[in-house]
């Protein structure tokens, strides 16, 4: 066997120290030039605004929709302002626990699921990242939204919860019914979606009876979305969460308003 000469031996250690010398410095380089991840500071704020938002679309004179175009202003604001769209979860344990939450905290909700709710709301949830709540009837599933596209945005970050299986009054119902209307949704939502004990509730027409928070703790649920105006403290009741209504009526302007103050003006 030809024996390789001492001298080329050292040649060829030092070419190989120096170039990985040249991947760790070029790695190390790398490491430092990355953006710092930014620390998200924790806070107990005296109150937090939750959005209810229902259609988006184009119906300019009905204040249970909002345009297009300001939805996706509002978002935009939300994102450029470094508010923080919370999950039904850590709203739940502010509202309990007194459970810190991210410093410019905001709730978005979506009432009925309409086919506008994964059409436009959902890829704009994706595009800034947010946090979102869709509130559903599986009853009405097929005239609006399709299965598919639930498990879609399920699957996609976005909670979806338990409108009542269908769009009916609450306090228009005894105990025994209202439970049935949130178990059939339940069932629902566990069958189709594999959601299963969803703790999360939206009353139909924000419609309460003496029963209603009894039922709704009966049939698994931990905390129910009514539609009286105001924002959330901790240590509300959590089967009467109070919410912000945003419509076409609500402008930048008092978007801005709804957000920076619980006294917001009325519209």
């Amino acid at each position: 066997m030809k024996r390789i000469p001492l001298v080329t031996c050292i040649v060829i250690l030092f070419i190989v120290v120096l170039t990985g010398c040249g991947v760790l410095s070029q790695k190390s380089e790398t490491a430092n030039n990355a953006p710092p991840v930014k620390e998200v500071k924790m806070v107990h704020p005296s109150g937090i605004p939750v959005l209810m938002y229902h259609k988006v679309g184009e119906d300019k004179d009905n204040d249970a929709v909002i345009r297009e175009d300001l939805f996706r202003q509002q978002m935009k604001f939300l994102k450029d302002n470094g508010y923080h769209p919370l999950t039904m979860e850590q709203l739940y344990e502010y509202v309990v626990n007194g459970a810190a939450v991210p410093e410019k905290p905001v709730v978005l909700t979506f009432d009925d699921g309409y086919a506008d709710t994964y059409s436009i709301v959902y890829p704009v949830m994706k595009e800034y990242g947010f946090a979102a709540t869709v509130f559903i009837n599986p009853g009405d599933i097929g005239t609006r939204l399709t299965w598919d596209q639930v498990r879609e945005m399920h699957k996609g970050g976005m909670t979806i919860s338990n409108h009542g299986f269908q769009h009916i009054e609450m306090g228009q119902l005894s105990e025994a019914e209202q439970i049935e209307n949130i178990t059939k949704a339940q069932q629902a939502l566990e069958k189709e979606v594999g959601i299963k004990d969803n703790p999360w509730f939206c009353y139909p027409y924000g419609d309460k009876n003496e029963y209603t928070d009894k039922a709704s703790e009966k049939a698994g649920i931990k905390m129910g979305m009514a539609m009286k105006s105001g924002w959330t403290h901790i240590g509300d009741n959590p089967y009467n969460i109070l919410r912000v209504w945003v419509g076409n009526a609500v402008d930048l302007k008092h978007f801005e308003e709804r957000l920076s103050t619980e006294h917001f003006s009325d519209l």
